[in-house]
């Protein structure tokens, strides 16, 4: 194994890591429910979007989440068999 020279610096461990908490906490970006909808990336779920989004800004993450946990739920279908003349 190939030996290393040594030095005598020495690292600062908080400066890294105030580094790290920066680069970690960035702003994301939210979309108002009318940009999500008119988006050419959601376009083709525009309409279940409309139906189950707030009245607030998401994130692309926030959309393409609540879009997969709408997708999944299972479908319900209710029939009628019976029909009230009156």
């Amino acid at each position: 194994m190939p030996r290393t020279k040594k030095t005598d610096e020495v690292v600062d461990t908080n400066a890294v890591s105030d580094v790290n908490e920066e680069t970690t906490t960035a702003p994301v970006a939210t979309f108002s429910p009318e940009v999500i909808i008119a988006s050419e990336r959601f376009k083709q779920y525009a309409d279940l979007i409309a139906a189950v989004i707030e009245d607030r800004e998401y994130s692309i993450e926030e959309v393409e989440a609540l879009l997969q946990d709408t997708l999944n739920k299972p479908v319900i279908e209710v029939f009628n068999d019976e029909i009230f003349n009156d």
